[in-house]
């Protein structure tokens, strides 16, 4: 089986403790689908990264993962995103830069690739909104998820979720602490399309909805909080495993929370080292801390 995690592959750029490490949603999602599905399956990422110093990081830890790849350098910044914790290890997102991911477009090589592919997952979110457009318009023959990072704008919170959601089998959404009423929205989406919509919703566990059910997932037991950057990219990776070698929906959502269990547990979505920052690092990297 090959899966392939489609676009943001980057920087987590920790203004907490003026620290980088390699992250990004498909990379963090890719460490772990490599851990979670087979051993003989190949996993691997289709992004854009830069010519910058950042570049070489992400590539570094690419390799460490055992991941198959395929990478387009273009000259700018590779993406970054700048992340703060609170007490409880909750992670803040206060920035993020989309560099060179912004501007790629896929190409034949990248369309070449995704037919390949068994699954494949990408991700959307407004700032590379364009880019993705070439992603969902791309045929892929096997499995196709979506992660929502955004599930749409600030004048249709869930704009993003109503337009793609014919386009993919499986969609992640995550909402938090949201509104019943938000979750009566996606279960209409998906039951209108015939789709499944995989709900996280923190403390209060996940949920899939579908055309048939709605099926809930408590959460693990109280687990030691140290950072929840990743969490849902990994629990993705663990649905999948399950998920896409024909495993019932109960059972991946199961999966799904056992891994995002175990990854907040340490930080960022899977282990690699912090590269400190330069001593001379732009005062207004520490300014982003939330509260300053």
């Amino acid at each position: 089986m090959r899966v392939t995690a489609v676009g943001d592959c980057g920087i987590d750029r920790y203004v907490d403790v003026r620290a980088d490490r390699p992250g990004g949603i498909s990379l963090n999602f890719a460490a772990n689908a490599r851990r979670c599905f087979e051993p003989d399956d190949t996993v691997g990422v289709l992004t854009v990264l830069g010519d910058d110093r950042e570049a070489g990081l992400v590539e570094a830890a690419i390799g460490t993962q055992g991941l198959d790849f395929q990478i387009v350098h273009n000259s700018g910044q590779t993406p970054i995103q700048f992340i703060d914790r609170d007490e409880a290890g909750e992670r803040h997102f206060v920035r993020y830069d989309a560099g060179v991911l912004a501007e790629h477009r896929m190409n034949s090589a990248d369309r070449e690739l995704l037919a390949r592919s068994d699954v494949m997952i990408a991700t959307v979110f407004t700032q590379i909104i364009d880019y993705f457009e070439t992603v969902a318009r791309t045929s892929s023959a096997g499995l196709r998820a979506l992660d929502y990072c955004n599930a749409g704008t600030q004048d249709d919170p869930l704009a993003y979720v109503r337009r793609f959601t014919q386009g993919f089998d499986v969609g992640f959404v995550g909402l938090g602490e949201a509104s019943g009423d938000q979750l009566d929205q996606i279960e209409a989406i998906a039951r209108d399309a015939g789709k499944i919509i995989v709900v996280t919703l923190g403390a209060r566990g996940s949920v899939g909805l579908s055309r048939e059910s709605r099926v809930q997932c408590t959460p693990m037991p109280s687990v030691d909080v140290v950072d929840t950057t990743g969490a849902g990219d990994t629990f993705a990776a663990g649905f999948l495993s399950v998920f896409a070698r024909g495993g019932p929906l109960a059972a991946a959502l199961v999966a799904g929370t056992r891994e995002a269990s175990r990854t907040v547990g340490h930080m960022g979505a899977f282990e690699a080292e912090l590269t400190p920052w330069p001593a001379n690092a732009p005062a207004a990297w520490s300014a982003l801390r939330s509260g300053d």
